[in-house]
């Protein structure tokens, strides 16, 4: 009987997609233009400015993270890192798990290196998988639970900046304040945008873009491209949003091959993906959600992933006990080249997904969407939909990274997290092994370079040194990776908890003069922590070799 029942479901999802072919394309209006606020109108001044920010790791507080860190378009705008968060009970490896993109390292008030409770010193990562960027614009509300709504207020004066339609401008500038996202803690605009009146343009990344190139060719400052934007040079939160809004309403990624078919292009899609958007539209139901050319309807749904007890999503907004446990429909366009699905990331394929909404969605049925009941399509349909999903949908300017889905390379591509470490470290008490943090980009002009070091033992006084010179030495039963005569020292007692193992913490800060007579030098540093538990009286992390750029 279930042979005779799968026979059938796939029987019918070939007639659907025969039945198309034989009458054609059914077209719906296209995408239309992005929607745009009459108060922040597209500009070329001002889409330049956009992308130059979006793409800027100086506008986080350790200049590795910028907006196109999280949203890149190899991963269809999306994040194409995966790493986990240890959910509501803050322990990891366990069924509430989840899955988002790494931040930054948390960090206190003075942009020193502090434990955060979930993570301590290593870098945060969102308890929510990132969303694309590039469909953005066409939402009322952004974010998974609609957070960022359609009032727009200049974060400096709370007075109303666009009454209606700045979601996107909501959105944009939300993680460039967030602890755990661009900010140190307590970070505000003030320090952000006076970070950027000093900052070098894109003087981290390399392979700009022509016309990132173009427009900083000339030696043009932020100041200086904040006037070609907006009259003057002032840099401030309201514009800020309004470029890199701009920037992102010009991503229109419209020339998918369905997009083609839907124009009457009969063969822009093969036999087996117009039998998979017979599924999409017949027994998959995934069109009564993922409606029109947006791929989306802009409702919010309850999907039975998880409890709501972990995350209540929409509620969280609203205050609806109608909205708990919902989270938006996203687009599909593009969906192909997503490494992470769902809120949560849980799933990394799109066949896991297919298989999950096959299965008529997860199994928490408190506020379960009823539409999820009405699914039923057999695993050789799946394939077909599938299929569909991955390259129907899929624009090959986003995949090719061709204008205006162009990129530069980012400086935290090519420096690990944790720097440019050689070496080993030496044991100390407990034996637990205290580590080096040397990941800020040593770019001339950073104020808020800083090294730091973290499982060491705590309320410890530690000697980091700082050399021009490798080495190789043993002082104390602590092997040192760096030439001992020709150091620098410079002492920092560590937090933490005195006397216990792995607990202790801290931070040196070296702002770096603006002077390009330093490009090009290498220093190299360790980290020494006088340790009465270890061996021979003292710990040491690894080394590493900091190049000036």
């Amino acid at each position: 009987m279930k042979r005779l029942s799968a026979a059938l479901f796939s029987a019918s999802a070939l007639l659907a997609g025969s039945a198309l072919v034989a009458q054609g394309p059914q077209p719906i209006p296209p995408l239309p233009p992005a929607p745009v606020p009459p108060q922040n109108p597209i500009t070329p001044a001002k889409t330049i400015l956009g992308k130059l920010l979006f793409w800027e790791e100086q506008m986080s507080t350790d200049n590795r993270v910028a907006c196109g860190t999280c949203h890149t378009f190899e991963a269809g705008g999306g994040d194409l890192r995966r790493a986990r968060h240890p959910g509501l009970d803050g322990i990891f490896g366990n069924a509430d798990d989840k899955f988002g993109s790494p931040g930054i390292r948390r960090s206190d008030a003075n942009n020193d290196y502090m434990p955060d409770g979930d993570f301590d010193l290593e870098v945060q990562v969102t308890g929510r998988a990132t969303p694309t960027m590039i469909t953005a614009a066409w939402f009322p509300e952004l974010f998974w639970d609609g957070r960022a709504g359609r009032t727009f207020l200049d974060p400096a004066t709370g007075q109303t900046s666009i009454p209606n339609g700045g979601a996107l401008e909501n959105q944009a500038i939300a993680p460039i304040l967030a602890g755990n996202e661009m900010a140190h803690d307590a970070r505000t605009w003030a320090q952000a945008t006076t970070k950027l009146v000093a900052a070098q343009p894109m003087a981290l990344a390399t392979n700009l873009t022509p016309d990132m190139a173009a427009a900083i060719g000339g030696g043009e400052s932020y100041p200086d491209l904040f006037q070609a934007a907006f009259g003057t040079p002032a840099i401030t939160a309201e514009r800020i949003a309004y470029a890199l809004a701009t920037y992102q309403r010009t991503l229109v990624a419209d020339q998918t091959p369905w997009d083609r078919f839907n124009a009457g292009q009969q063969n822009a899609l093969t036999q087996a993906q117009r039998r998979g958007l017979g599924v999409f539209t017949g027994p998959g139901r995934c069109a009564v959600c993922h409606s029109d050319a947006l791929f989306s309807d802009g409702s919010y749904r309850n999907l039975g992933l998880r409890p709501i007890a972990e995350d209540n999503g929409r509620q969280g907004v609203t205050g609806r006990v109608q909205d708990r446990g919902k989270f938006k429909v996203p687009s599909l366009r593009n969906v192909g080249l997503r490494r992470s699905f769902m809120h949560d990331g849980r799933f990394q394929t799109l066949q896991q997904v297919v298989q999950f909404y096959a299965g008529r969605g997860g199994p928490f049925l408190d506020n379960k969407d009823p539409v999820l009941n009405q699914i039923g399509f057999p695993p050789p349909a799946g394939a077909d939909l599938e299929n569909f999903l991955r390259n129907a949908l899929t624009d090959p300017r986003v995949t090719a990274g061709t204008f205006p889905f162009d990129r530069p390379t980012l400086r935290s591509e090519q420096l690990p997290p944790a720097g440019d470490i050689y070496g080993g470290p030496t044991v100390g008490t407990g034996a637990v092994l205290p580590r080096m943090i040397a990941g800020v980009p040593a770019n001339v002009g950073n104020s808020q370079f800083k090294v730091g070091i973290h499982q060491a033992r705590g309320g410890s006084l530690a000697a980091l040194l700082v050399t021009p010179f490798q080495g190789l030495s043993v002082e104390f039963g602590a092997t040192v990776l760096v030439d001992l005569g020709s150091s620098a020292v410079f002492f920092t007692p560590l937090g933490g908890a005195a006397g216990a193992p792995g607990a202790g913490y801290g931070t040196q800060q070296f702002p770096i003069p603006n002077d390009p007579g330093l490009a090009g030098l290498t220093a190299y540093t360790q980290w020494l922590v006088f340790d009465s538990g270890s061996a021979g009286g003292f710990a040491a992390t690894e080394g590493a070799r900091v190049d000036l750029f």
